[in-house]
């Protein structure tokens, strides 16, 4: 039997792929497979919101992060992307969320960013990360380094995949004991019903921002790649994750240094690398082939999928 939080993180996926379009009450209640009249009620006992108030903030949460991660881009074009119909509107909605127009708000976050990663110190804030760039077999490699630090980004093609998954909703960041608690919870789910395979991937993906997002909102996606035909049931859902070409930074982090290491990816390497986020979910990858922590840090793989910048 499929639970009803997994029909409702169905529609939740379906509404963040289709930001951009019209959607009915209909349409939602159909992919949750409920009556609109039931659907409704159900949705908002599970998240807490009405369903067009939370496709509603989801289109200007992500309006919000473009406005900064797209500076070439024109703000009546991100509008349009993110579901609205015309300037005003938009103009409109933003600024009773936000408190400000798209355009101060882009011009403040712009002019505010100036985060790094690794040891701080002034002299080092100060000192700009330098590229060398090299192409092997299709990727392309990024070695950026400032003084006697090195990071790696990749750029490169990913595949398809389907993810068994449980999802969470709620305060996250800096959390190492609720991580640990639901990456074993997947563990045990997808290991009970046959779906972890010798080479399944592990992706936490971050469906909201937490700039943005109240904490009480966040919501972050547990998954182990399958290619088991589990359909999903009341514990474990299944999701088709689109690949495509994606940047991939890699770290070794605690539990503490999360969130500089993504503020690092947006705010230090993306800028300069020709590329924008495309509108796929960005996620971490866990390698499997070393497990051991290093002063109690851990490799992780910061993914974001791109698109060249126009």
């Amino acid at each position: 039997m499929i639970s009803y939080k997994t029909r409702i993180n169905r529609v939740l996926d379906y509404m963040e792929e289709n930001l951009g379009s019209e959607l009915s009450l209909e349409e939602l209640a159909g992919i949750a497979c409920f009556s609109p009249f039931h659907f409704h009620r159900i949705f908002l006992s599970q998240t807490g919101e009405r369903p067009f108030e939370l496709l509603q903030r989801l289109r200007l949460e992500k309006a919000a992060t473009l406005l900064t991660v797209r500076p070439d881009s024109k703000i009546i074009d991100i509008a349009m992307d993110c579901g609205f119909s015309n300037a005003a509107s938009f103009s409109r909605a933003f600024k009773q969320k936000f408190g400000e127009t798209p355009s101060r708000w882009r011009f403040t976050k712009l002019n505010n960013s100036n985060l790094s990663i690794g040891p701080r110190n002034e002299d080092q804030e100060q000192s700009p990360w330098i590229p060398y760039i090299e192409y092997r077999q299709g990727v392309q490699l990024w070695r950026m380094r400032n003084k006697d630090l090195e990071r790696i980004v990749e750029v490169k093609e990913i595949g398809s995949r389907r993810l068994a998954y449980i999802r969470y909703t709620g305060p996250y960041k800096g959390d190492g004991n609720l991580f640990q608690r639901l990456w074993t919870e997947l563990y045990t789910c997808a290991g009970a019903r046959d779906v972890i395979e010798e080479d399944s991937e592990y992706l936490a993906i971050y469906h909201d921002n937490p700039d943005l997002t109240d904490d009480g909102k966040l919501r972050v996606t547990l998954g182990i790649s399958t290619g088991s035909d589990f359909e999903g049931d009341e514990v474990l859902g299944v999701l088709p994750f689109e690949g495509g070409k994606t940047a991939m930074a890699h770290f070794r982090l605690n539990s503490r240094e999360y969130q500089e290491a993504w503020d690092w990816v947006y705010c230090q390497w993306l800028p300069q690398s020709g590329y924008v986020p495309d509108d796929r979910p960005a996620y971490e990858l866990f390698p499997k082939d070393d497990e051991k922590g290093e002063n109690g840090r851990y490799p992780v793989i910061i993914c974001v999928p791109v698109t060249a910048a126009f």
